[in-house]
């Protein structure tokens, strides 16, 4: 059964439906809502912004909640499609462009007046290709995947003057692959970055081959060491990274390679490549001690279709993920609460088509910020979910 509320922008549906349903076909390659069969419920849903499988869900979002369109990029310029760093502090979110011919460039939203403007370049020291980051102790921490000159890094960056420095940029004199995402933990007045890396460099900005395997690394500024803490046994191409509120908890995604077997990848018309199989494409947590070291591996959820990307944690514990299926939010459990459905922003051929699935949004607040490439949507929130950067 399907009801809608928030005046027809959020619909109810049975969480019976996500693991039971009278007959049906699905397509790795269409929405969950798109799922064919005798059940109708699921595509009177096709338009509706919220999907709550959860009374929980609904409770997260004002009761007028909408999709509200604050910003078009006036060149069509894919600015939004990485990233997702609130400043709270600043009332700004930064963001990364796609990578075109092999660059990617920062941005800069203002949430006091929904203006976005390129991030200034004041000493000389540019944040090259650049992919995640994350905000803490008033600094910007974004990582790059560099070129073939330039190394792929970590850079900090002072958000009111803008000077920028590299602070991590090898291994004892080996490139890393490309800095994919990063996530600051605090515990017992220590804290530590932690970062993945992957061949990013080499596949989207003719940078070198990596010398070092995927990973995900810790950089203790305090201690002055740079560590792989998580390897390809336990994840095999870590993609988003986050912590929760306490540092108790890690989690890290996981990319499908098309190279490992079962990972299966469906081309599209446009000839886009989407990784379509759930065999590798996973949210996993891991429990951090009060060191600072990751243990206990579990493996926290699957992406529904494609892959979890974007992804953050609110002061409660709730995981958020940017699917293909949209941007899901899952219980500190597990469980699927419900979505921001990517049909209500993208279309229907929100994977059939020249654009990928979106990716990557913001917490800001009491703020959703959804990264639509050449496009940024906010969705109002009911109350403060977050306190701090995700």
């Amino acid at each position: 059964m399907a009801s809608t509320s928030n005046a027809s922008n959020l619909c109810n549906l049975s969480s019976t439906l996500t693991y039971q349903l009278d007959s049906f076909s699905g397509n790795v390659s269409q929405s969950f809502l798109q799922t064919t069969g005798t059940n109708s419920a699921l595509a009177q849903c096709e338009n509706t912004t919220l999907i709550s499988y959860d009374p929980e869900f609904g409770s997260l979002f004002a009761s007028n909640a909408s999709l509200n369109l604050i910003y078009t990029d006036p060149n069509g310029d894919t600015i939004a499609d990485e990233m997702g760093i609130w400043l709270w502090d600043h009332h700004q979110v930064w963001m990364a462009s796609a990578s075109e011919n092999n660059v990617s460039h920062v941005s800069i939203l203002d949430l006091t007046n929904d203006t976005v403007k390129p991030l200034p370049v004041p000493n000389g020291v540019e944040v090259l290709n650049p992919n995640g980051g994350g905000y803490h102790n008033g600094k910007v921490y974004i990582a790059g995947d560099g070129n073939y000159t330039v190394p792929p890094c970590i850079y900090e960056v002072d958000p009111v003057t803008y000077q920028t420095e590299v602070v991590v940029n090898n291994y004892f004199g080996l490139r890393f692959g490309g800095p994919n995402d990063l996530t600051w933990a605090s515990r017992e007045g220590k804290s530590w970055l932690f970062f993945t890396d992957d061949p990013l460099s080499e596949v989207y900005n003719d940078g070198r081959k990596p010398q070092v395997p995927d990973a995900t690394w810790r950089w203790d500024p305090l201690e002055q060491t740079v560590l792989p803490v998580i390897d390809r046994t336990d994840v095999l191409v870590p993609n988003g990274i986050r912590v929760n509120k306490n540092s108790t908890k890690l989690y890290v995604t996981d990319t499908p390679d098309p190279l490992v077997y079962g990972a299966s990848v469906v081309q599209t018309s446009s000839g886009q490549s989407i990784y379509a199989s759930t065999s590798i494409s996973a949210i996993y947590s891991f429990d951090l001690d009060d060191s600072g070291f990751p243990s206990n591996r579990r493996l926290f959820g699957i992406a529904e279709r494609g892959i979890a990307d974007g992804l953050h944690v609110d002061d409660a514990g709730r995981v958020w993920t940017g699917e293909q299926d949209g941007i899901v939010v899952r219980s500190p459990s597990g469980k699927v609460l419900g979505m921001v459905n990517a049909l209500a922003i993208q279309g229907a051929e929100v994977v059939d088509c020249g654009q990928s699935p979106l990716q990557n949004f913001a917490l800001a607040g009491d703020l959703l910020v959804v990264l639509a490439f050449d496009k940024i949507y906010t969705v109002q929130l009911s109350s403060q979910i977050v306190s701090g950067m995700t």
